[in-house]
């Protein structure tokens, strides 16, 4: 039986046969309504979907057996090789001419009409600049639903031979898991360390490294190989996530060190408190988001395909990388101060939402912004103005993050306002990753 991941990846193709989509009905309720989109779908099939009473199914496949009128010149068609899940119907301008309804000359339009005219721009500059289209494949709920179900040795198997030659041959789509693994044992690491450097009063210090590297290491970690697993082209190996952690996390620590160095040239002496706070913020926010992005695009011009999803994962391994080292530097402060634990616990629990997130948004960036065509990342390529559309989200996340750091005092409206910041990252996040979900099912409904 089709698990619900290959259900939706067969949904997204277009060549899906018949006897799939049945079976998909059967088993899945919650994809009824993609499946009476399908171009596969059967008169059959159809009649049995309405009899089942779901009005939004219902719906679906009223506007699939809707007599259809000719498109509008301009008006873009739905191939069968779109993978669209819900294309929008197409509306001819002579439809709205033989209305005989007379229509008053200025119309007035009402406040919800205003609000909702508002909420539509909105919405339509967030597509565009995060790349989605259509239905969404994957929700907020998907990225946990596989998280505790058991899992056998093959599952594992199938996850690490990613980068090899056999990859190329599974396209069996999967919901992340292992990432819940990854914590378990990175968290029973430190906690043992920790009881180590705790019962024994280990005075010298010798367990201390250890403590701040799997205390650092422990939610970012987590979060890189969460990215991971969701790349489903799979041509980054483990060995290359190890390798990308390890130089890109140094490189970009470097990297902003040198753009530091330039930036510290503007100086906050002499301004007022806010003032003050709101540009070292941005200076920071720009100086570190800028450092990690170059690192990222050296890194993933060797991947071919300029996939959304290998952006993603490129960038969330140099921010893993870059943020793990970074609190490793608060830790060893933090150890002197006498003030470890905390530190640890509140850098790891906040690394949800910061540079691990931040930078995989980058890298979909410069995936987003390669011009149509491009089979690899190259500056000439780069379309500047996409862009940097997209690159302003972890440029002001961050800013707003540091900012609120600097000068919220009270410790819980600094953490609900983080937590909104968290928030908004991964809302473009789970966007992101369905743009790219839907790019990789179009590039293999292509071979």
């Amino acid at each position: 039986m089709i698990d619900h991941a290959g259900a939706l990846a067969a949904l997204a193709d277009p060549r899906t046969t018949a006897q799939t989509l049945a079976q998909i009905a059967q088993a899945y309720p919650d994809l009824w309504s993609g499946v009476a989109l399908h171009p596969q779908a059967y008169p059959a099939l159809l009649d049995w979907l309405v009899e089942r009473g779901d009005p939004q199914t219902t719906a679906a496949v009223q506007s699939v057996r809707a007599p259809q009128r000719p498109p509008a010149q301009g008006t873009p068609s739905f191939a069968p090789g779109n993978p669209s899940f819900a294309p929008a119907p197409v509306i001819h301008p002579a439809s709205l001419a033989a209305d005989p309804t007379p229509q008053p000359a200025n119309p007035a339009i009402s406040t919800p009409q205003m609000i909702q005219m508002g909420v539509s721009g909105v919405q339509k500059a967030f597509d565009s600049i995060t790349g989605f289209e259509g239905e969404a494949i994957i929700r907020f709920r998907d990225l946990f639903r596989d998280t505790l179900k058991r899992h056998s040795r093959s599952d594992m198997d199938a996850l690490m031979y990613a980068g090899t030659e056999a990859a190329k041959y599974d396209r069996q789509w999967r919901l992340p898991w292992l990432y819940s693994r990854v914590f378990a044992v990175l968290l029973a690491a430190y906690l043992l360390l920790w009881l180590c450097m705790a019962i024994f009063r280990d005075t010298s210090g010798n367990v201390v490294p250890g403590v701040i590297f799997t205390g650092a290491l422990v939610v970012p970690a987590t979060v890189m190989i969460f990215f991971w697993e969701f790349n489903q082209a799979k041509n980054v190996s483990f060995f290359d996530v190890v390798r990308i952690f390890f130089i890109g996390g140094a490189m970009s620590i470097l990297l902003l060190f040198i753009v530091s160095a330039a930036t510290d040239l503007f100086q906050t002496a002499g301004l007022p408190g806010v003032l003050s706070s709101g540009v070292q913020a941005l200076f920071i926010g720009f100086t570190e988001e800028l450092a990690k992005a170059v690192v990222v695009f050296v890194l993933v011009r060797k991947l071919y395909g300029c996939l959304i999803s290998n952006g993603l994962l490129v960038g969330a391994i140099v921010g893993t990388g870059f943020g793990v080292f970074e609190t490793m530097g608060y830790g060893t402060s933090a150890w002197v101060a006498g003030d470890l634990e905390y530190t640890l616990f509140v850098r790891g629990v906040l690394s949800v939402g910061n540079h691990v997130v931040w930078t995989a948004i980058s890298g979909a960036a410069i995936m987003l912004a390669q011009a149509p065509g491009s089979s690899q990342v190259r500056v000439r390529t780069l379309q500047w103005k996409k862009f940097a559309g997209l690159f302003c989200v972890p440029f002001v996340l961050h800013f707003l993050w540091d900012f609120v750091a600097f000068e919220v005092n009270a410790d819980a409206w600094a953490y609900i306002l983080l937590a909104g910041l968290t928030v908004i990252a991964w809302i473009f996040i789970v966007r992101l990753i369905n743009s790219g979900l839907r790019q990789y099912a179009a590039l293999i409904s292509q071979n």
